[in-house]
């Protein structure tokens, strides 16, 4: 398989869209714009039929068409080679055939997931029930300073997904409830590209069912029609809080997908598993 250059990168959109549904995946535009770093392969640089996302935050896609049997040796040799990773990849499709072509290949290293997809609708109108404060925590919107916290306290994967905070600051945006311990709840910039910008969403267990994550998400969503990026929600099927976040602040599901999930920790794998009932 062939590596663009950044410059070449729009050569492939052509070839994204999912062949069996409206689905959009957020993280490969990030990569497209430059928003967030990654790679792109290609099977062949004059008009390629098949390629491969990468981004460096742990999401990849594979699209175009699945009968190149030297290129999809290629990303088989990729995917085995675990310097190539962080620490896990979810790896999505353009369609249910590249599925049927990696699942077998990859059954030893990989779990099959389904992640659910929503989208903002565009005519929707802003809800009208925004929730006040309650002044146990002050709503805030996480600067330079936060962001850095965010990273040390909550999720050191975003040292992936930005280069730095200044391009963080620059292309997307978070809110966050703290008190005197740190974070209690956070509605952060997951990926942000064409068009479109997927929240990530964490709150400390005992601070959940407050209506915090709901509050934080209202602001998110309404800074971002600001900024004329539509919301995009991507979660387990199985995580019910967060499908019940997604339909309670307006977003339409737009469908269900498979992903093929690698992760270097097998304890992480039986935990996950079994917090999403695929163990039932």
């Amino acid at each position: 398989m062939i590596e663009l250059q950044s410059s070449e990168y729009s050569r492939i959109k052509y070839l994204l869209a999912h062949r069996e549904g409206e689905f959009i995946f957020v993280f490969v535009h990030g990569v497209i714009d430059l928003n967030q770093p990654g790679r792109i392969f290609v099977n062949k640089l004059d008009q390629p039929t098949a390629g491969f996302v990468a981004s460096r935050g742990g999401k990849y896609y594979l699209f175009g068409q699945e009968d190149d049997e030297q290129f999809n040796r290629s990303i088989l040799d990729f995917l085995a080679n675990p310097a190539n990773h962080a620490n896990f990849y979810d790896l999505y499709f353009s369609s249910s055939q590249w599925l049927a072509v990696l699942k077998e290949p990859l059954k030893d290293n990989t779990v099959e997931l389904s992640r659910t997809h929503y989208k903002m609708n565009s005519n929707a109108k802003a809800p009208a029930d925004i929730q006040e404060d309650s002044g146990e925590f002050v709503l805030t919107r996480i600067d330079e300073q936060l962001f850095g916290r965010y990273i040390q306290e909550m999720d050191d994967s975003y040292r992936l997904l930005w280069t730095s905070a200044e391009t963080y600051l620059d292309r997307a945006f978070g809110y966050c409830y703290l008190n005197e311990s740190g974070f209690v709840s956070a509605c952060n910039t997951f990926y942000v590209g064409g068009g479109y910008i997927e929240p990530d969403i964490i709150t400390h267990k005992e601070y959940r069912n407050q209506g915090l994550a709901f509050r934080l998400c209202q602001e998110f969503i309404a800074l971002g029609r600001q900024r004329q990026l539509t919301t995009y929600w991507d979660c387990d099927t199985g995580n019910t809080g967060s499908n019940h976040l997604a339909a309670k602040l307006g977003l339409v599901k737009v469908g269900e997908v498979p992903i093929l999930w690698w992760h270097e920790s097998k304890e992480v794998i039986a935990k996950y598993l079994a917090a999403y009932n695929y163990n039932t």
